[in-house]
C-alpha cells in the first residue's frame, strides 16, 4: 500500500507544532496499526519524528508481522519502529516503559461484527482492560483510547449536532448497538485509571475519510469511492436520506495527537465533522470524481413516518479547548482521496 502524500504529512505537522515538543524522547506503544486510525498516526508520528529530530521510538502491536509488513512495507522498515506480534487481550509487551500508549485496536469489520459480536466486545473490552493494566503499572503515563460517536446510540431526529453532554448511552441489548455499548464501557474502564495516575483521554471517532479507508466494508464512502474507482454505479444500501460528516484522516490524525498530549485527563472528545450531508448528496460528490461522472442508484424507499437517520457531532469542546477544527472540507477531502487512489488502481 502507498505512502501517505506529503502534503498530509506536512498538513499534520503545522497543525500540532506545540504538541511535539512534549513527546520528545517519548516511547510509544501504538496498537492497532494496520487499520485505517492506526496507521495514519504510526506514519504521521514517524514523520514527525524524522522533521523535528524528536527521538521517539515506537512499539507497534501488530497481529501478524509478515501481513503487516507486506501491506505497509515503509513503516516496518522503519528504524524507528519495533513490530510486537501478538492478540491486545492478552499481549506482553517487550518493556514496561512507555511513556504514552495510543490504543486504536478494535474489531469492526461488519462481517465479524455479525458473526460473532461476542467477539468484537470481548477485543474491546478486554484489549482495553489489557493495555490500561500495562499503562497503570507505569508512572505518569498518557493514554489515547479511540473509541467511537456510536457510544450515544441512536442520535435523536431533533438533535442537530451531539455534543459529549448528551446523556445517550448505546443499548448492549441490540445486537445493532453493542460495539458502541462496548466501546462506552471501555472508556468508563479508562476513566478509572486517572485515579491510578494515567492521563486517559478518549477520542470518539465519527465517520472519516481518506487513503486507506476500505474500500468493500462497513464504511458507506469508502464503498462509492470502490464503486467509482471501478467505474461502476454507485449503489446506496437506503434512499440515501441519512445524514452524516466526515472528518478528513490528516485532520483526524492532527487532533489524536493533541487528545493525546493536551486533552484532559479523563475527558472523552468527539473526533469528526460538523459539515453535514445526506448520503445521496455524498454519493452524487463521489460520482462526480469520475469523467463523465458514474450514475447514483438509491436504495428502498424510507417509511415516511420515519425520520432520516442523523449521525453527527458537535466539536465545539475539541474547537474551544484545544483550538481543533475540521480544515480539510468534505469535497478537498474526497478530491485528495481519489487522486491517492488512482495510482493505487493503475
Amino acid at each position: 500500500m502507498p505512502e501517505l502524500a506529503q502534503a498530509d504529512l506536512r498538513h499534520i505537522v503545522d497543525h500540532t507544532r506545540h504538541v511535539w515538543p512534549d513527546l520528545r524522547g517519548a516511547r510509544v506503544f501504538l496498537t492497532g496499526a494496520s487499520g485505517f486510525v492506526g496507521s495514519w498516526l504510526l506514519e504521521s508520528l514517524l514523520y514527525a519524528n524524522e522533521r523535528l529530530s524528536l527521538g521517539i521510538k515506537v512499539t507497534a502491536l501488530v497481529r501478524d508481522r509478515a501481513v503487516f509488513s507486506e501491506r505497509l512495507p515503509h513503516l516496518a522498515a522503519a528504524r524507528e519502529v519495533r513490530l510486537h506480534v501478538g492478540d491486545v487481550r492478552i499481549v506482553d509487551p517487550p518493556t514496561h516503559a512507555f511513556t504514552h500508549y495510543v490504543h486504536c485496536a478494535s474489531a469492526s469489520p461488519a462481517r465479524m461484527n455479525a458473526e460473532r459480536p461476542d467477539e468484537v466486545v470481548e477485543i474491546i473490552e478486554r484489549g482495553s482492560e489489557r493495555m490500561l493494566e500495562e499503562a497503570e503499572s507505569g508512572k505518569g503515563c498518557r493514554f489515547l483510547q479511540v473509541s467511537s460517536g456510536s457510544v450515544y446510540g441512536p442520535q435523536p431526529a431533533t438533535l442537530d449536532r451531539i455534543p459529549e453532554s448528551y446523556p445517550g448511552i448505546a443499548s448492549a441489548s441490540d445486537p445493532a448497538q453493542q460495539f458502541g455499548a462496548a466501546k462506552r464501557r471501555a472508556e468508563l474502564r479508562g476513566a478509572e485509571s486517572v485515579a491510578r495516575g494515567v492521563g486517559f483521554v478518549s477520542a470518539r471517532m465519527f465517520a472519516l475519510v481518506g487513503p486507506r479507508l476500505p474500500l468493500d466494508g462497513q464504511f458507506a464512502v469508502g464503498n462509492f469511492l470502490g464503486d467509482a474507482l471501478a467505474g461502476r454505479p454507485i449503489r446506496l444500501l437506503s434512499d440515501g436520506s441519512p445524514v452524516r460528516s466526515w472528518l478528513y484522516g490528516a485532520d483526524m490524525a492532527a487532533w489524536c495527537w493533541t487528545l493525546l498530549v493536551r486533552g484532559r485527563a479523563g475527558a472523552a472528545y468527539n473526533v469528526g465533522s460538523e459539515q453535514a450531508l445526506t448520503l445521496w448528496d455524498a454519493a452524487q460528490r463521489v460520482a462526480a470524481l469520475v469523467e463523465p461522472p458514474v450514475t447514483v442508484e438509491r436504495g428502498p424507499a424510507r417509511d415516511p413516518a420515519t425520520p432520516p437517520s442523523r449521525h453527527v457531532p458537535s466539536v465545539a469542546l475539541a474547537r474551544e479547548e484545544l483550538g481543533l477544527d475540521a480544515w480539510v472540507p468534505f469535497d478537498d477531502a474526497l478530491r485528495r482521496t481519489w487522486d491517492w487512489l488512482r495510482p493505487v488502481k493503475a
